[in-house]
C-alpha cells in the first residue's frame, strides 16, 4: 500500500521543490518505501506522476555525491545511476535517480561479471584521467595531490593504533608489526607521493568492491558515489582487486578463491583503459601499482581490522571470529602476503 509522500516527509520543504522539478502536484508524489543500507543518506524508493515512475531519492546527501551528480553524471557517460533531477542549492542537498533493476547478486558472480565490471572501471578512469585542474572539478577533493598532507597524516595515525594492537594481541592479528612498520616507511619516504602519482591522477569512486556494483545486463553499475575523489587509477584497480576475494553473506564473511591473477586482471583493465583514451604506459601504472599496496594497507586496512573482529566498511557490522562467521587467521595472513607482494 502506498503511502503519501508529502505525509511522510512531515511537509518538508523539498516536497514541493521536487513536485516542481517533476512538473507534477505533490500529491501525485507517492513514498513507496524507506531504503536501509551503507549509504549515510536518507534514501527513499518514490513514485509520482499518472505514469507512476520510480526513482530513488536520496537526501542530505554529500556534497561530493550531489557535486557528482548535479556536474559529472549529468555531463558525462559514467557507470552510475542516470541523474532525474537533483536540488539546485547544496544548503539541504538530494538526488533523485534512475532505480536500476535488480541484477546479480556479487556472491554469485561469475569471472565473466568481474570482468565487466573492471571494464567498467577503467572506462571510467580513462575519461577522466589528468582532469583534475578543469574548473568543472571544483569542489571534488584531492586526496593524494593538494591534500595529501592531511591525508598522509590520517594514514599514519591509522598505521599507529594498528600497530599497537598487533603488538597487543602478538599471534592473534592478521598483519605483524614488522609489515606496518614497512608500509610506514614507505609513507614517509620523500619519494612515495610521485611514485603513487607516477600513472597520473583520475576522479575515483572511492569504494569499488564489488558489493557496490550492480550488475545489469550489458554493464556494471556502481552505487553510492559519496566518497569519490581525485586519486591514483592505480589505488582503485588494487582495491577491487584486493576486495574480490571477500565474500559477505548476512553477517558471515568469507574469502573465496581470485577467478584472476593479479596480471590477468591488470592486463584486461590497462588494455580497456587504453581503448578508452587513457593514457598510462604500463611501466608507470606498474609503479603507481607498488606504491598503491601500502596506501590500500594503510587507507582500509588498517581501519578496520580487530583482533578477533573486522569492523566493516561504514561502520556497520562488528563481527567476532568466535562465532566463526570469519575466515581464519591463516587464510586471511595468506592474503595480506600475497598483497604485500606486489609491493616489492
Amino acid at each position: 500500500m502506498f503511502i503519501e509522500f508529502g505525509d511522510y516527509l512531515n511537509k518538508s520543504p523539498i516536497i514541493e521543490e521536487i513536485a516542481k522539478k517533476l512538473k507534477c502536484s505533490v500529491e501525485d508524489i507517492k513514498f513507496r518505501k524507506n531504503l536501509t543500507g551503507t549509504s549515510t543518506a536518507n534514501v527513499s524508493e518514490i513514485t509520482w506522476g499518472k505514469e507512476k515512475k520510480v526513482g530513488i531519492l536520496k537526501q542530505n546527501t554529500t556534497k561530493v555525491e550531489w557535486l557528482f551528480y548535479s556536474k559529472i553524471a549529468s555531463q558525462f557517460d559514467v557507470p552510475a545511476p542516470a541523474p532525474i533531477t537533483f536540488s539546485k542549492s547544496s544548503d539541504m542537498p538530494w538526488i533523485l535517480i534512475e532505480k536500476i533493476p535488480r541484477g546479480i547478486h556479487p556472491r554469485k558472480w561469475t569471472k565473466e561479471h568481474m570482468e565487466t565490471a573492471i571494464k567498467e572501471l577503467a572506462g571510467f578512469h580513462a575519461q577522466f584521467h589528468n582532469k583534475e585542474d578543469e574548473k568543472i572539478f571544483e569542489g571534488f577533493r584531492k586526496k593524494t595531490t593538494k591534500e595529501w598532507n592531511n591525508t598522509n597524516k590520517r594514514l599514519l595515525e591509522n598505521l599507529k593504533r594498528a600497530s599497537k594492537i598487533a603488538v597487543n594481541y602478538k599471534g592473534k592479528y592478521p598483519i605483524t608489526k614488522s609489515e606496518f612498520d614497512y608500509v610506514k616507511k614507505n609513507l614517509k619516504s620523500k619519494n612515495f607521493i610521485n611514485d603513487l602519482l607516477a600513472g597520473g591522477t583520475s576522479l575515483l569512486h572511492g569504494d569499488v568492491w564489488i558489493y557496490n556494483f550492480m550488475n545489469v545486463p550489458n554493464c556494471s553499475c556502481l552505487l553510492d558515489w559519496q566518497e569519490c575523489f581525485f586519486g591514483p587509477p592505480a589505488w582503485e584497480f588494487l582495491y577491487f582487486y584486493d576486495l574480490i576475494p571477500l565474500l559477505i553473506d548476512g553477517i558471515k564473511v568469507g574469502i573465496r578463491v581470485n577467478p584472476f591473477t593479479f596480471d590477468e586482471l591488470l592486463k584486461i583493465y590497462h588494455s580497456e583503459f587504453k581503448k578508452q583514451g587513457g593514457k598510462i604506459t604500463l611501466p608507470k601504472f606498474k609503479q603507481s601499482l607498488k606504491a598503491a599496496v601500502s596506501f590500500q594497507i594503510a587507507y582500509f586496512w588498517a581501519k578496520i581490522l580487530k583482533p578477533d573482529v573486522i569492523h566493516l566498511h561504514g561502520g556497520r557490522y562488528f563481527i567476532a571470529r568466535t562465532l566463526r562467521l570469519l575466515p581464519s587467521r591463516k587464510v586471511m595472513r595468506e592474503h595480506f602476503k600475497k598483497l604485500l607482494e606486489l609491493s616489492k
